[in-house]
């Protein structure tokens, strides 16, 4: 696990924190990098990370356990609430915030269009103020699917007004008290207080500067809460898991049915998130690759992170990054991959060998490269062999830009397509012992 978040090339780096939990209890855990370079603070299981995105599934539990109390209702119309909104073309309902087809626009892009290029000097005030100004909604509200912060800052807001107390306040109450999550909580309007969490960082020449010289610290997150906010440790997410799995303190059976029933259209069609799967309380859910999958990303300009849960197999992996250079979701791929667990969805055949095309009298020879692919490609239309990188995906093939290779569940067979221009069947010639 070390292994999928260290950086070899850098002496002093940030990093990651990663996670596997197995039945809700914590079984492996990996760390490296720096939460503060100048100071040499490292990252561990304390280290608390601005969560980005990964706070909407902590802000659609707060208002689920209103719902459940039968304080706030998933059919409200939202204006009950927030009567600063106007009227819209139809009614903004509590489940369309929840589940992204509300219209409502996205709230940090607002604010960069008005001109903020950093999200992190806004006040939610600010933020709300531009939500409420909004004419219309950026279609009929209950008839797609658009992921949008804003839809997440109002969803926090109703919270609030409905709990009485501060949205943060709420949350410590409600959620990370009960669960006994150590170092959770919510910012608001303030910043994290120094030497406690995890600073982001990009490399430096992001801003023109030299490339190579190390990084630059880019603390550039909002300091509002709903659709981020939450400042989180890997130690607070061991609590969560284990309250899934075993304690049902927060996580009651309704509580559960809230959040993980797949949200529908207003004509009572699943939403589809254009990824595969569905979308509940701040998580996309679903099945892949035959597995039931709830997964959720977060990402700022220097904090990357990636979360899932397999309920099937009661498996959940995470991973937590303070560098802005990184994907979250390939090293959560790797993290799973060293525990024997593919991701779902990604291809469960890796064919190696030399492998010939008839049509287009051209040879892929194909070696493993990590979870991805080498392939050498030689033909006589061209004098000089190209090396294409291929990196799975979780439709079930390897891509390289345009082109994909997709297994057939058949060693001898692969299938190759760009485009239009496929799928062409390239049969193997030779495949190296052991391969799969």
């Amino acid at each position: 696990m070390h292994r999928a978040i260290a950086d070899p090339r850098h002496s002093a780096a940030p990093g990651c924190v990663a996670v596997g939990f197995e039945k809700g209890r914590l079984a492996q855990f990996a760390a490296a990098g720096l939460a503060d370079i100048d100071e040499g603070r490292p990252l561990d299981r304390n280290t608390l990370f601005y969560g980005a995105s990964l706070s909407k599934q902590f802000t659609a539990l707060a208002a689920a356990t209103l719902i459940a109390d039968g304080k706030l209702g998933l059919d409200d119309d939202v204006r009950r609430y927030l009567p600063e909104l106007p009227r819209y073309r139809a009614p903004v309902t509590v489940a369309m915030l929840m589940h992204h087809t509300s219209g409502i626009r996205d709230s940090l892009g607002l604010l960069r269009m008005a001109g903020m290029t950093d999200v992190g000097r806004a006040s939610k005030q600010e933020a709300l103020r531009l939500l409420f100004r909004q004419a219309d909604t950026a279609f009929v509200p209950g008839t797609r699917y658009a992921y949008s912060n804003g839809g997440y800052l109002l969803l926090a807001e109703i919270v609030e007004r409905v709990a009485g107390m501060p949205f943060a306040q709420y949350a410590h109450q409600a959620i990370f008290a009960p669960l006994g999550m150590p170092n959770a909580y919510f910012l608001d309007d303030a910043s994290p207080r120094p030497g406690t969490f995890a600073h982001g960082y990009v490399p430096a020449g992001t801003d023109g500067g030299a490339e190579g010289s190390g990084f630059i610290q880019r603390d550039t997150f909002p300091r509002f809460s709903g659709s981020g906010g939450l400042m989180l440790s890997m130690a607070d997410l061991a609590q969560y898991e284990a309250d899934i799995e075993h304690g049902r303190r927060v996580f009651t059976p309704e509580v559960t049915r809230i959040l993980l029933t797949p949200g529908r259209y207003s004509d009572g069609t699943p939403i589809d998130d254009g990824k595969g799967l569905s979308y509940g309380g701040g998580l996309h859910i679903g099945r892949k690759g035959g597995q039931r999958v709830i997964r959720h990303g977060g990402s700022a300009e220097a904090f990357k992170h990636a979360y899932l849960r397999l309920p099937e197999t009661h498996r959940a992996f995470a991973v937590l990054c303070n560098r802005g250079d990184w994907k979250a979701g390939d090293r959560l791929d790797r993290i799973m991959a060293a525990n024997g667990v593919p991701a779902p969805g990604l291809p469960d055949v890796q064919p190696m060998g030399l492998f010939h095309s008839p049509e287009l009298n051209t040879d892929y020879r194909i070696v493993a490269e990590g979870t991805g692919l080498s392939v050498q490609v030689t033909s006589p239309l061209v004098d000089e062999t190209r090396i294409l990188h291929f990196i799975p995906e979780d439709d079930g093939a390897y891509h390289a830009g345009a082109t994909t290779i997709t297994p057939t569940g058949d060693p001898a067979r692969i299938v190759v397509s760009r485009g239009s221009s496929g799928p062409i069947i390239f049969r193997a010639v030779s495949t190296p012992s052991g391969s799969r």
